[in-house]
């Protein structure tokens, strides 16, 4: 028996009209659900997903920023010729800038530090003071700079056997001789020191005569630098009193400072600052006297006088 076409659609569209009516009997399609079954309908769709098999790929870390550059790495934009690097540098180097003043050699002396040349940065901080014509606080800065630099380097002349000869010379009473001989030897071996090795220093005392009213006084000491020649060039005398052996050292180093400040500054070679109000002297004669000044001291002592 065939049922009719008719009958058919109609029953499919019944059955399809009740369970729709009967699905959606009491169902409110106009208000929006609340956040609450929201959230649980994100959680039942995520829990139904199938799990993933890789992780998603992460965002790049951003790269961290380069280090500041270190110190000796920053090299300054040269403004200053500072000549062959290569050459040995002559005791007198830089001294064609001397038109160009103090401040022209204090910035050639500091890029020469940055560049790591610091026997030839000694050299520039030098000629501040022998050619730069420097204000006291060039001077200050300078002689600070000579104070840190020459403790670090070798000396100019490492055969002092090889230095020109002087003579630091003293003079005193018989009885004071035993005391004063090794004290002066010393002091010579510090002047040597002082000089870079650029000088070869030795003393020699002539003893005088006490008389009986000496006794009772201090006895008197005076120095002098001179060559190893007899007609040789001498600087002036200059004397003190010797008032206890423990100070006689630090009198001998100011004397030597004292002779060597004034015959350069006599011979117009240039003039040297002054002793400072404290602080050891041998300081004074390591840093405001230069390996140059040293030299022409020495060449200046060792000319012959000449005879009328």
């Amino acid at each position: 028996m065939r049922i009719p076409v008719p009958v058919v659609i109609f029953l499919c569209l019944a059955v399809i009209g009740g369970v729709w009516w009967k699905g959606t009997l009491g169902a409110d399609f106009l208000t929006p659900p609340s956040e609450d079954k929201l959230a649980l309908v994100r959680a039942h769709v995520a829990a139904s997903m199938p799990p993933a098999d890789h992780l998603e790929t992460p965002l790049p870390t951003p790269a961290a920023p380069p280090p500041p550059p270190k110190f000796e790495e920053v090299k300054p934009t040269p403004s200053v010729d500072a000549g062959d690097l290569n050459a040995a540098p002559t005791l007198a180097e830089y001294k064609d800038l001397a038109e160009k003043g103090a401040s022209h050699y204090t910035e050639l002396a500091v890029m020469l530090e940055v560049e790591g040349q610091f026997q030839r940065a000694l050299l520039a901080w030098e000629r501040v003071l022998d050619f730069g014509s420097p204000n006291p606080a060039q001077a200050t800065a300078a002689i600070a700079s000579i104070k840190r630099l020459r403790p670090t380097l070798p000396d100019w002349n490492p055969q002092p056997a090889t230095g020109i000869p002087i003579v630091l010379q003293a003079g005193t009473g018989s009885k004071t001789v035993k005391v004063l001989e090794p004290l002066l030897a010393a002091c010579a071996r510090e002047l040597e020191k002082s000089s870079s090795g650029i000088l070869r220093v030795t003393s020699k005392i002539t003893p005088g005569k006490n008389s009986k009213r000496s006794n009772s006084n201090p006895a008197p000491i005076a120095v002098w630098l001179t060559g190893p020649a007899k007609d040789s060039q001498s600087t002036e005398v200059l004397s003190f009193t010797l008032t206890s052996p423990d100070t006689l050292p630090e009198e001998l180093r100011k004397t030597a400072f004292e002779l060597v400040r004034s015959h350069l500054a006599t011979h117009a070679v240039r003039k040297i600052l002054p002793l400072p109000a404290e602080g050891p002297a041998q300081d004074a004669l390591n840093s405001h006297i230069t390996r140059l000044d040293w030299q022409k001291l020495g060449s200046a002592l060792n000319q012959t006088v000449e005879k009328p």
